[in-house]
């Protein structure tokens, strides 16, 4: 099943996955506040944290490699507000955008968001590069084995087709 909605009252509620990856300062504490930054919004409740997933970077910038996890929320946000969260995180958690692809403290992107499809300059859901992206792909099946896209292709398929990126379980969050 892609996702659900729960309706409680007037409160819609979307289930929705983002990434987290951090490779600057402590990694660990980078993403632990960020769920915890997440978590605390009134608009979202954190349903389950994937394990911590170390990676190397990609795009060419050298760097130290990422510690990541998959987040899966429910949330009454609509997805540009959900983006407004993303960025208020990253923000909160002094992330520079300096070069594309470089170094950071956090990077929270939406993966997917029910069952919406959006293609915009500044948003695009389900995320464009997340099916090229082991550190991605990992664990977001680790928190939704039986996810499928919005066009009904499941997400486990599409880890047979990355190649060439090493990942590896570190821990967890908690």
């Amino acid at each position: 099943m892609l996702s659900w909605v729960e309706v409680t009252g007037d409160v819609v509620m979307v289930r929705a996955y983002l990434s987290l990856g951090s490779n600057l300062g402590d990694r660990m504490d980078q993403l632990r506040e960020a769920v915890r930054i997440i978590d605390g919004s009134r608009d979202t409740k954190i349903e389950r944290v994937s394990s911590v997933y170390e990676t190397e970077p990609i795009g060419g910038v050298p760097q130290q490699n990422f510690y990541n996890v998959v987040v899966e929320i429910s949330t009454d946000l609509s997805p540009r507000d959900l983006l407004v969260l993303a960025r208020m995180v990253e923000a909160r958690l002094k992330r520079r955008r300096k070069v594309r692809w470089g170094p950071r403290t956090i990077d929270v992107d939406i993966l997917i968001y029910g069952d919406t499809v959006i293609d915009d300059e500044d948003l695009t859901i389900p995320h464009a590069e997340m099916l090229k992206r082991v550190f991605v792909l990992v664990p977001l099946l680790e928190v939704a084995p039986d996810l499928r896209l919005p066009d009904g292709r499941m997400i486990r398929w599409h880890l047979e087709e990355v190649s060439g990126q090493v990942i590896e379980k570190i821990g967890s969050l908690a």
